[in-house]
């Protein structure tokens, strides 16, 4: 990180480590927005002010979007960033959605003997190609009102004059600190001498705003074939990358097309196809449909007791996780949905289960970051964008002043249609999601075709790795099923259930009551402190009845959510 000369804060500091930044608890209240014109939700202050900046310039929902994207990728280099991935839904007020995906794929180079287990999980050869800078190009030049050059200017601005560093990004440098100090310029462009900010200082970053300053003067194109994409071969070829060129100049087009669409009660909710986070998310809900969780009367234990179990069934389904690109076709997710197959899964979850099971790596905290905004004349975006773990692979570009991704972590070194190799594209946990309600009754229309009497409820998503899908899925029954307002559903406590048989309960909900009936089905339960960064994020926006906007900041986290 680079200091201003004055951006350093007084007082007393300690550079001890932290174990873990899944320990960390957030002790901020949730945060709420409501106003007329329109909403930004977006999980760093300064993000959420960029894209009301953009409402009030007289940009739509997408010029918002792409704002708070940019400032994003500015403010949390944690989560995301240039050398990250993209991937949103943009509801019109016609009616119609689509889903723009940047995805990004492994180099053409890339191999099980090119890269070891270790490379995939951290360093340069453990990197796809960005495709956000693309992504946001893309969309905001397609669907925005704005000059994609004023939609840059807070992202620029926050770069080049710097903004306060929060506790929790503290305690993540900290969490980081030998992996980021071991390259050199990931320890000058992030770390204060070799030390984690302290909380309060000011976080300049000059190389990184003369990067999006290039950007917005020439088009995001230039980092895929101009002089950005020659700077980053150029680094990649120093460092014993993979990446080349014609990588960079082969994957500059993120692809449209519709998302995929259920009925859930009695709303239609929308989200991403594989080999994204969206098709679990589906499934879950689907699961979760077959029970009336409306008669529970209350009994909260009972919520959260079937919500562990929906989520370990789901990503314990191997039908949908190892389906290759060339099955996902409209009757395979027909078929993946279809009522007599979410009976079969559901079923399965009544029986004791038998024999030993896999014990998959632990999941980590994992580092995405979301946001969601919504305008008066019916745009409403759902947006996600990720560089894999915290701090990505730990390598920096110093000319650029960004962090790349290590999406190959991701990737089985075993035959599997996600394998490691040349063009693969890992699968990602984003889940941007859409809920719209109206008359769900009769035949829905596929995917993101026009549904104009069928109002928008809920934008939502979330970070989190495996949590993602869990977490959506809480609040999105919390909201639909147990009639809580949006923010009290964001902030409420969650479950989740592992692969290894984990269940993991936030407090309060860990009651004896609850913990006992879980211990009696998993291999153990992990009781997690209230408000747990491991328990992933969620920015959400809803449009109420009346036309007015509601946003919800996940408290987990340092998110915020402004209408206006």
């Amino acid at each position: 990180m680079n200091k201003g000369d004055s951006g350093r804060s007084t007082g007393p500091d300690n550079h001890g480590g932290i174990a873990d930044p899944c320990s960390m608890t957030q002790l901020s209240e949730p945060k709420e927005a409501a106003a007329k014109r329109g909403v930004v939700a977006a999980a760093f202050p300064a993000a959420t002010q960029a894209g009301v900046e953009m409402l009030q310039a007289g940009g739509n929902a997408i010029d918002a979007a792409v704002a708070a994207a940019w400032a994003l990728a500015v403010c949390e280099p944690s989560a995301s960033g240039l050398g990250g991935s993209t991937i949103l839904l943009i509801r019109f007020p016609a009616g119609r959605v689509v889903a723009i995906s940047g995805q990004s794929c492994a180099p053409a180079a890339v191999s099980k003997a090119a890269v070891s287990r270790r490379e995939q999980m951290k360093g340069y050869r453990a990197c796809t190609v960005p495709s956000t800078a693309a992504t946001l190009g893309f969309a905001q030049t397609r669907y925005g009102l704005l000059p994609p050059g004023r939609v840059m200017e807070p992202a620029i601005r926050l770069a080049q004059e710097g903004y306060a560093v929060t506790r929790l990004q503290r305690r993540q440098q900290r969490w980081c600190l030998s992996d980021l100090s071991a390259q050199a310029e990931a320890r000058r462009l992030f770390l204060a001498d070799g030390r984690p900010f302290r909380t309060g200082d000011i976080f300049r970053q000059p190389e990184l705003a003369a990067t999006l300053r290039r950007l917005a003067s020439v088009g995001t194109e230039d980092f895929y074939r101009g002089q950005i994409a020659r700077d980053i071969a150029e680094d990649m070829a120093r460092n014993g990358g993979l990446m080349t060129r014609e990588d960079l100049a082969g994957a500059a087009e993120p692809t449209e097309g519709e998302p995929l669409a259920i009925r859930y009660r009695d709303a239609r909710v929308l989200s991403t196809a594989l080999p994204s986070g969206g098709t679990p998310l589906l499934i879950a809900l689907k699961i979760l449909e077959q029970f009336p969780l409306k008669d529970l009367s209350g009994e909260a234990d009972d919520w959260y007791e079937i919500v562990a179990e929906v989520t370990y069934a789901v990503f314990h389904d191997p039908d949908h996780l190892a389906a290759p690109p060339c099955r996902l076709t409209p009757s395979f997710y027909d078929w993946l949905f279809s009522s007599q197959r979410i009976r079969e899964i559901t079923k399965s979850m009544c029986t004791p289960w038998g024999g030993p099971t896999a014990r998959p790596a632990a999941e980590g905290p994992g580092e995405t970051t979301h946001l969601c905004t919504a305008d008066a004349h019916g745009h409403v975006v759902s947006l996600t964008q990720s560089i894999q773990s915290v701090f990505g692979a730990k390598a920096a570009n110093g000319k650029l002043g960004f962090l790349y991704n290590n999406y190959l972590c991701t990737s089985p070194r075993r035959r599997h249609p996600y394998q490691l190799q040349g063009r693969c594209i890992p699968r990602t946990n984003a889940a941007p999601t859409l809920v719209l309600m109206g008359d769900a009754s009769g035949p829905q229309p596929r995917g993101g075709l026009p549904a104009p009497q069928q109002r928008p409820l809920l934008a939502l998503g979330a970070a989190g790795s495996r949590r993602i899908a869990s977490a959506i899925l809480q609040v999105i029954s919390g909201v639909l099923d147990r009639g809580l307002p949006l923010v009290q559903a964001v902030a409420s406590p969650r479950v989740h259930a592992t692969l290894s048989r984990r269940a993991h309960v936030e407090k309060p909900a860990a009651t004896k009551s609850l913990l006992a009936r879980l211990g009696r089905r998993y291999r153990a339960v992990q009781i997690r402190s209230a408000r747990s960064f491991f328990m992933g994020a969620v920015q959400a926006v809803q449009r109420n009845e009346d036309g007015s906007f509601a946003g919800a900041a996940d408290p987990r986290r340092d998110g915020t959510a402004q209408a206006w």
